[in-house]
């Protein structure tokens, strides 16, 4: 029998993305059938799970930044993929090789050189996609099939699974202009693997794979999310005394009766949009709960209670997966970053939608479009509207909306992503869906060990 493989984990130094490849990593090690490093920068290794042992590459960038997310705009983005590269693509192939059996590469989809070491290495590849296979599989279709100028709105073109009409401005373009760099990337692994599950996007994956013609087979082994109880640094207080104040105050309140926003760890808004979002949050009249984890101006840095409507908490860590799950909340306004929207999707809550930017606006679109759990807080017709700041009315209008607005109309929302709920989480259990997939590829990768990364192809 053909030994168990080593998988050797490279994220993508953005926070958004360390974390569904470390938890992907934690599981490899938890099911037994695979032993798994994380290869990373000494920053992220500090919040790499326990479980899983870690090789730290030292890395320098101007400023002292070590988060892509969190990089000013002055910064060169370029620059810090640069530095990336020449800081983990050597620790690659040196923990490659530390290894004497069964070695396979998982790296972050935007890590282009990955597949190369690998494959210099003489070990398989897979890629791993940290956004949904809807959004990735709208950005290949529209690279592919669009005119030399796209229109306005386009119709997802070359035989998109639903029927789907974007804008323009929905549609990153710089994205779009690298994604034949990502593209040849991904052509020299032996597989892709979706952070997603089948039930929310199997059609979609399907289309992904089938394309272009690639003979690559494409696995959805999501929901993969990080958990408190296994983090490094972010100590989780769950029970008893120390239950988090956050949710002590939730378990106050009636079931179903409030309202989650958050807007992820790096998505600021300015001033005066936090100022209309406060307002229209009040002006709902629904019990809300708003998290701001990085603060910044018009925040404050503790948590406090505004009377009579609802909980602010500003300048911290908040534990959202186990928010989203408490019985009190009914629904979640969201910039629908895709682990965002798996936090949601899978405790069965709905969302108000307000991307912000990247393909923010297509998991918008999956969300109100295709699957019909959202409502939009606005309608984005161009980059104005992007930059717009959205008043407090249209907020409050929203919440509502969201929340009892339409009675069965967001009856039937609710019923939908409950549905949706129960599926992700059957996924990640005994005999789910992505633990077959997960089984299924590392069975692939078994038998590859000695043969490099052609040999995974669909027979």
């Amino acid at each position: 029998m053909p030994a168990p493989p080593h998988l050797v984990f490279v994220p993508f130094l953005a926070r958004s993305h360390f974390a569904p490849l470390a938890a992907a990593a934690a599981a490899a090690c938890g099911d037994g059938t695979t032993g798994a490093t994380i290869l990373t920068t000494p920053h992220f290794a500090a919040l790499a799970p326990a479980s899983v042992p870690v090789r730290a590459a030292p890395f320098s960038f101007p400023g002292g930044h070590e988060d892509f997310s969190l990089l000013p705009d002055e910064a060169s983005a370029p620059a810090f993929f640069f530095a990336a590269e020449a800081a983990l693509a050597p620790a690659l192939a040196a923990a490659v090789r530390a290894h004497a059996g069964a070695v396979a590469v998982v790296s972050d989809a935007v890590l282009h050189w990955a597949p190369r070491v690998a494959r210099e290495c003489g070990v398989p590849h897979v890629t791993f996609h940290t956004i949904g296979a809807f959004a990735a599989a709208s950005m290949v279709a529209v690279n592919l099939h669009r005119p030399d100028v796209l229109q306005d709105p386009v119709a997802v073109p070359g035989g998109f699974p639903v029927p789907v009409e974007l804008r323009r401005v929905h549609v990153n373009e710089e994205a779009l202009a690298h994604l034949p760099l990502f593209r040849a990337a991904e052509a020299g692994s032996c597989a892709v693997a979706f952070n997603s599950f089948s039930a929310l996007e199997a059609d979609f994956a399907e289309y992904y794979r089938n394309v272009d013609g690639s003979p690559k087979k494409v696995f959805l082994v999501g929901p993969r999310r990080a958990t408190p109880s296994t983090a490094r640094s972010d100590v989780a207080v769950t029970g008893g005394a120390e239950r988090d104040p956050i949710l002590q105050w939730l378990d106050g309140q009636a079931t179903g009766s409030v309202v989650y926003a958050c807007f992820g760890s790096t998505c600021g808004l300015s001033a005066d949009q936090l100022k209309e979002l406060g307002a229209g949050l009040r002006a709902s009249c629904t019990p809300f709960l708003w998290v701001i984890p990085t603060a910044t101006e018009g925040t404050e840095q503790h948590d406090e209670r505004a009377s009579g409507h609802g909980m602010v908490v500003a300048g911290r860590w908040a534990p959202q997966a186990e928010i989203l799950a408490h019985r009190a909340v009914g629904g979640f306004v969201s910039h629908c970053g895709w682990n965002s929207v798996l936090d949601a999707v899978c405790a069965g809550v709905p969302l108000a939608t307000w991307p912000l930017r990247a393909e923010q606006f297509l998991n918008e679109a999956l969300l109100v479009d295709v699957l019909r759990v959202g409502v939009r807080v606005r309608e984005v017709g161009g980059k104005a509207d992007v930059e717009a700041v959205v008043p407090a009315d249209a907020v409050a209008s929203a919440v509502g909306k969201l929340m009892d607005g339409g009675e069965d109309e967001a009856a039937a929302r609710r019923a939908r992503v409950r549905e949706l709920g129960v599926a992700g989480r059957a996924a990640v259990a005994e005999g789910g869906s992505s633990r077959r997939d997960w089984a299924r590829l590392v069975d692939e990768l078994k038998a590859l060990h000695g043969h490099g990364n052609d040999a995974l192809i669909d027979k």
